[in-house]
């Protein structure tokens, strides 16, 4: 008989567990704790960088993977923990993320810059973003009590005070009090701000605390509340327009102060409604609806879209201003087979279907992916700069042929920003393992083949694409697929007979 669970003690347990890390006090308390300790006042982008580095860093040439150390040579190509166990084959792309928030976080250029990850569908724009998120919900942070901005406390001080609690405290204080807040001090508080109440706060994305999302808004109706707030028109009544207690303070932006603001398909939306960025990155400050002048903004602005909405954007002159302030990072798709593997691995493990995946079956899948993703090259055919691009040695007449991995690679200038996705190979997969069933569960490679085929064959694409795509899988992959049988077969065979061969 199994043990009876306590269900509420667990509930319980767990509740007095979170409780024990909520925290009130006044603003006198507050100024004790960041005396202790002065990182309590980080802005947003250092504490996305402290969140992303915490779980640890390994350099390539410190890894014992031969393969990594070829394939990057002399590439200050580092592995971040926080990354490494969702995400394959994008470490350079990680490595231009977390450089921006280094460069953020001591309050360079970077931290009043745009973001954006560019990249084609399905190459884990979106993933990386969430990634970020996550850095954030891990995190608890202290703000005024009761701000519809979750500001920081430190912004009570008066001017003429902060250069000598900069001092004092070891910290930089920068950003002015929201209209609300502002009126709350002379109203409620008499201007006494060392007795205004602060408490702890959780970043959640559900909650909209800390964590503001912007999605693409219908071009007849984009209307900058969605960013910013508006008025409450039903306090109106009882209040003067100018007073800040119509103030409805829920915009994206507003909502991601202290942490971050993701624009989703970022220029799917008019110019016009993205000029709100400009005055949030430079002057880290946005306008506060009606008569209430500007709002201090302390957050990571994080923005993403294909490679063909940012090329019809660039080309538009009259969009310098905000060009200007956006950092691009590329996001292309991995090019490495042994991390393309390592993709589909995790996806499935994390679905339940339960049928039997056969040896080189996701071998088989990946090749094809990264084979539509290459560039022709005058140099090697596109199986060997697959092969090449793993860190795999390439034989010739016995011998190993050298090949500059680098040199390669800037001979391409846009591979991996096109070709099959991601999604479009476990959709094939699915196929594949659906249709299984009658065949004991077991999906072998040409299975997939056939999946693989039949999906190109019903998907648009130009011609010459899909007589392409379909070459790949039943003359270059079909001939790899047969060396690697007749290679697993000798090797299964010498070993049975190991005696007799010696």
């Amino acid at each position: 008989m199994s043990a009876t669970i306590d269900f509420s003690k667990i509930i319980e347990q767990d509740r007095e567990e979170r409780s024990q890390d909520d925290w009130n006090g006044t603003f006198l308390d507050y100024l004790e704790l960041v005396k202790e300790k002065p990182e309590t006042a980080m802005l947003a982008h250092q504490r996305v960088y402290n969140t992303l580095t915490k779980p640890g860093i390994r350099d390539v040439a410190t890894v014992g993977n031969p393969k990594l150390r070829k394939i990057y040579k002399d590439d200050s190509v580092k592995i971040y923990n926080f990354f490494a166990d969702e995400f394959f084959g994008l470490e350079p792309t990680i490595n231009q993320i977390v450089r921006y928030f280094r460069s953020a976080s001591m309050r360079g250029e970077e931290s009043r810059q745009v973001l954006y990850l560019m990249g084609p569908v399905g190459s884990g724009k979106s993933s990386l973003v969430e990634k970020l998120k996550y850095a954030l919900e891990v995190n608890t942070f202290y703000a005024i009590e009761g701000c519809p901005m979750h500001e920081e406390p430190l912004h009570l001080l008066p001017q003429h005070l902060r250069a000598k609690f900069s001092e004092l405290l070891n910290v930089q204080i920068e950003g002015d009090l929201c209209p609300v807040c502002r009126w709350r001090l002379k109203n409620e508080y008499d201007n006494n701000y060392e007795n205004f109440k602060i408490e702890t706060k959780d970043f959640s994305r559900r909650s909209r605390v800390g964590i503001g999302m912007v999605p693409p808004v219908d071009p007849n109706n984009q209307d900058t509340s969605v960013l910013i707030g508006g008025e409450d028109i039903s306090k109106l009544d009882m209040h003067s327009e100018g007073d800040p207690r119509v103030l409805d303070l829920s915009g994206a932006m507003n909502v991601g102060n202290r942490g971050m603001v993701e624009f989703i398909e970022v220029f799917k939306n008019e110019v016009e409604y993205l000029h709100v960025m400009i005055t949030a990155t430079q002057e880290k400050v946005i306008p506060a609806p009606g008569r209430h002048g500007m709002i201090y903004l302390d957050s990571a602005i994080i923005a993403h879209s294909n490679e063909a909405e940012w090329r019809k954007f660039r080309a538009d002159h009259t969009n310098e201003a905000i060009l200007d302030r956006i950092v691009v990072i590329p996001v292309p798709y991995n090019m490495e087979l042994s991390e393309e593997v390592k993709i589909y691995k995790k996806i499935i493990n994390n679905s339940d279907f339960e049928a039997h995946i056969a040896p080189y079956t996701l071998e088989f899948a990946s090749m094809f992916a990264i084979l539509t993703r290459l560039e022709k090259s005058n140099k090697v055919d596109p199986l060997t700069k697959l092969k090449i691009y793993n860190g795999d040695d390439v034989l010739e007449q016995g011998r190993t042929k050298k090949f500059d991995i680098q040199e390669l690679k800037e001979e391409s200038g846009r591979e991996g920003m096109f070709g099959i996705s991601t999604r479009f190979i476990m959709k094939a997969l699915d196929n594949a393992i659906t249709d299984s069933e009658g065949n004991g569960h077991c999906v072998n490679p040409i299975n997939i083949a056939e999946s693989l085929v039949n999906m190109i064959k019903s998907t648009e694409m130009a011609e010459d694409q899909r007589k392409e795509y379909l070459a790949y899988i039943t003359d270059t992959l079909h001939k790899e697929y047969l060396q690697i049988l007749e290679k697993e077969i000798t090797r299964a065979f010498v070993y049975s007979y190991s005696e007799q061969a010696e």
